[in-house]
């Protein structure tokens, strides 16, 4: 019997064959996961059942966790944080230890639960989903039984328990070696509202995991519960184990909460969250603090939990009060500059309304039929991260808790790399292609464009413009921009591209022409990103006509709609609106000879769009000797650019800079080849050279990880930092450092 060996010659062949199938990207760009939910105390639902019928209360983990007060506490009960530390919610935190200790008597009282308790919640002993009611206790006698009988205590334990009480209902409790009898002052009532907090948050996780939707008025109740109790407890000099308890029901209950709110529609932009109860509305408002956007901006909702990319250099957050969120965009239909999803950072903080009384979700509203009842119970603040500081709690200031780093990570996660199907056919998907903007322009904010490079997509851009957005002096004077072109397109059509839509932007965002910032932005260019950027900032002159054809356009035998085209494309002049352009490994002059061989061969396989073939082709026929070699073969595309040998890019090449527009060149040389050199693996370190240019660096880097080298990196940021100094339309003789 023979068996068939796959060998590695068969082995390389599938991989090209789902590579070709499925794209350059098998996976996406980045992991984005939702944030974990802190457990629940079990023992805080009401709805459970304990022997004895006793209502245990570890969740107050300060009244018994005796370790704190021994001499002998361990290293870990020693470590102290400070309450704003403990308001970033970054990690998974786990349950506290002190939750699998149970006791009935350290300190706390303990309560029996009530009889001929009626609720509409389904019981958890109740698999079958009715209700079940306690069997009332018609002959208790203490004498007999031992037992004593206490009466109705007014503050003591959750609020279920004292609304669930009829007339004449007793709460009981049996007596236990060692029991002490306790009574809770009026004064303790930050542990009122803890323990109310948990059992809200115990319900409705309980209500959750059972595809309940009142769970949301749980979560909600758990929420205002737990920010009343840090609003109670006084400052601090180091945060106790029930703060920290607070801050973690508080973040968990609102991150559920706005997922099950954004999954099921109860979201109202205009309005707030609209959560149904008993032929009512409890409603939460939004408000919108430091936004320059609207409030149909806020399209989807995700709460920042862990995320990882390799694009990002670094996690740009910070705590302090608030739960970071990303919300995302989605492109309208009046839509021109958006891409189809835009996320952006956002900080919510939720505070209850000042005369709201929490409201327990498990007991009907007495409303005549018909009735719509609307309550305003709490108001969503909603922060920008990028311009918003310190805000106010229990009349004091604290730092707001920021993730700046979120969106891009989501977006990454989001993101496959331009596929090679998508290469070959680059008129397959227009609609996400040219120019894009990410936020509403702020006048006096200068436009930071990047452009990428060969089979590559603007997500290459996520590191640098995590770092504009993080840093505060940046992220006050820029706002990233975006121009995304597809491989397959003829290069001067792309280029002219770009140039008529920065054009046809900035006059719409700036009619009048005073925003002078708007008209100084800065080209940054990857690889043959840097040459469409180059054609921004030079004159063409007759340079690349001549290294095109051998007699003028008007000569031609051609229609005047093809004559219009040759001149968009080979006669332009530089964008007023252009103050800056930075080249990072840029082949001013072609590619190593590996990947010019390799670019020709898949300059074989682009399909190019039916109506330009036919046109080119019909202007040839009509014009045999008036082209050169490389423009008879076809409209040049990016593929054909990078070869050493092409006409089109030494014309390029020659165009000269205007002298008043800075310009800046980095280039790797992480490789080293016989017949180039040294290079970056794609680009000769001699061809990413460009004379004349104000300042150069060389990083240690190949070519795909350049624009994401921390060295290339800090010198963008650099540049911008001069370039924020630099007053708009200035001329040369501004000292560049």
């Amino acid at each position: 019997m023979v068996r068939w060996k796959p060998t590695f010659a068969t082995l390389c062949a599938a991989i090209l064959i789902v590579q070709i199938a499925s794209g350059c990207a098998f996976c996406r760009k980045g992991r984005w996961r939702d944030p974990q939910m802190v457990a629940p105390c079990p023992e805080a639902n009401p709805k459970s059942q304990y022997p004895f019928g006793i209502w245990r209360d570890p969740c107050n983990v300060s009244s018994y966790d005796s370790r704190r007060s021994s001499p002998i506490a361990t290293a870990t009960d020693r470590t102290t944080h400070s309450f704003i530390q403990l308001c970033a919610f970054e990690e998974e935190i786990e349950a506290p230890e002190a939750y699998e200790e149970v006791s009935t008597n350290l300190g706390e009282a303990v309560v029996g639960r009530p009889l001929k308790r009626m609720s509409n919640m389904p019981n958890l002993l109740d698999h079958g989903g009715e209700r079940i009611t306690t069997p009332t206790a018609t002959s208790i006698a203490p004498e007999s039984t031992g037992t004593e009988v206490i009466g109705e205590p007014t503050n003591l334990g959750p609020e279920f328990f004292q609304s669930e009480l009829g007339e004449g209902e007793v709460l009981y409790m049996p007596e236990l070696p060692g029991m002490v009898r306790q009574e809770i002052p009026e004064t303790e009532s930050a542990g009122i509202q803890l323990r109310q907090a948990e059992s809200y948050y115990a319900m409705a996780v309980d209500a959750d995991k059972q595809l309940d939707e009142s769970a949301m008025n749980m979560y909600l109740d758990a929420a205002i519960a737990a920010y009343r109790y840090m609003q109670t407890v006084p400052p601090q000099p180091r945060t106790t184990k029930d703060t920290e308890r607070a801050w973690q029901v508080y973040h968990s209950s609102i991150a559920r909460l706005m997922f099950i709110a954004d999954k099921s529609g109860y979201i109202d932009k205009k309005c707030g969250i609209k959560l149904p109860v008993n032929g009512g509305y409890k409603i939460v408002e939004f408000e919108y603090v430091n936004f320059q956007r609207t409030a149909d901006d806020f399209d989807r909702w995700h709460i920042v939990g862990d995320y990882q990319s390799r694009f990002l250099l670094t996690k740009h957050r910070s705590p302090g009060l608030g739960v970071p969120m990303v919300c995302i965009r989605e492109r309208k239909k009046a839509d021109k500059w958006y891409p189809k999803v835009a996320p952006f950072a956002v900080t919510g903080i939720l505070r209850p309304e000042a005369e709201m009384n929490l409201y327990d979700a498990t007991v009907e509203a007495h409303t005549p039929d018909g009735t719509h009842v609307e309550q305003v119970v709490a108001k969503l603040e909603l922060y920008d991260p990028r311009t918003s500081g310190d805000v106010e709690f229990n009349c004091r200031q604290v730092p707001l808790a920021k993730d700046t780093t979120a969106p891009y990570a989501y977006f990454l996660s989001q993101t496959r790399g331009e596929s090679h199907y998508q290469t070959m056919h680059p008129y397959t998907n227009l609609d996400d292609q040219g120019l894009f903007i990410l936020e509403p322009h702020r006048k006096g904010k200068i436009p930071v464009i990047f452009v990428h490079g060969l089979l590559s997509a603007p997500f290459t851009w996520a590191g640098i413009a995590n770092e504009i957005d993080s840093n505060p002096d940046l992220a006050a004077r820029y706002e990233v921009w975006a121009f995304h072109y597809p491989t397959g397109a003829p290069f001067l059509e792309s280029a002219a591209v770009l140039r008529s839509q920065l054009d046809q932007i900035i006059h719409e965002m700036d009619p009048s022409g005073f925003d002078r910032e708007l008209r100084n932005a800065v080209l940054v260019g990857h690889s043959m990103g840097g040459l469409i950027a180059k054609l921004q900032v030079a004159d063409s002159g007759n340079t690349l006509w001549e290294h095109t054809a051998f007699q003028p356009i008007s000569t031609l035998d051609a229609p005047p709609k093809m004559q219009q085209y040759l001149r968009e494309q080979f006669y332009f002049s530089h964008s007023p609106h252009v103050g800056r352009i930075v080249f990072i490994g840029t082949p001013h002059q072609g590619i190593t000879h590996l990947a010019s061989k390799t670019g020709h061969l898949s300059s074989m396989l682009i399909h190019a769009d039916p109506c330009l073939k036919d046109a080119h082709q019909q202007l040839i026929e009509d014009n045999p000797a008036a082209f050169r070699k490389e423009f008879r073969h076809r409209v040049p595309i990016s593929l054909d650019l990078v070869s050493p040998k092409s006409l089109l890019l030494s014309g390029i090449y020659r165009l000269p800079i205007q002298p008043d527009i800075p310009s800046h060149t980095i280039f790797g040389n992480g490789w080293w080849s016989p017949h180039d050199g040294q290079s970056d693996s794609v680009v000769p370190v001699s061809s990413a050279r460009l004379p004349g240019v104000n300042t150069e660096i060389m990083v240690k880097a190949t070519h795909t990880d350049l624009n994401r080298n921390p060295g290339a990196v800090c010198e963008v940021l650099r540049i911008l930092r001069v370039h924020g100094t630099r007053p708009a339309f200035a001329g040369q003789n501004v000292p560049i450092r």
